[in-house]
């Protein structure tokens, strides 16, 4: 995938929500407007806050069992990369160097940003995956059309 097609992430957001589950946000900074959502299981956001330091399990967690097995075979993770959206599913990309070769995994994005934050390697996402949020003043818009629609 091209470079420019991807932003590098500097910051990652857990929020649980009852009603709307466990989200993962992802952005290039906290300022920023644009962002990555991802909804995740009760075990994925476990893992990603874990690696945030926002919970600490009492027994290891899979990814970090997977980790400490790879890295005794010598694998380095350079990047992970949220490339692409197929039939409402994202797919991710773990890049490692293994014995001085390049090798890529395919990943569940959940599990790639866990690792990500363990390893400390850059997280990359395509900006096509991108959401922008609204202002307030678009979403007082947004709330007045929806009123005055009839259904």
């Amino acid at each position: 995938m091209e470079s420019n097609e991807l932003v590098e992430i500097k910051e990652v957001f857990v929020k649980t929500d009852r009603t709307q589950g466990n989200m993962v946000i992802l952005k290039r900074s906290e300022e920023d407007s644009h962002y990555f959502l991802m909804f995740v299981g009760d075990a994925e956001i476990t893992a990603i806050a874990k690696e945030k330091g926002l919970v600490e399990p009492k027994r290891p967690l899979t990814h970090e069992i997977y980790l400490t097995i790879l890295k005794r075979t010598g694998a380095v993770f350079e990047k992970i990369e949220i490339a692409e959206m197929r039939d409402n599913t994202f797919y991710a990309k773990i890049y490692t160097r293994i014995n001085d070769e390049e090798v890529v995994f395919d990943a569940r994005p959940s599990d790639a940003v866990a690792l990500a934050l363990h390893e400390k390697c850059p997280i990359w996402v395509n900006k096509k995956l991108l959401r922008v949020e609204l202002t307030p003043e678009e979403v007082q818009e947004f709330e007045m059309i929806v009123k005055t629609v009839k259904f």
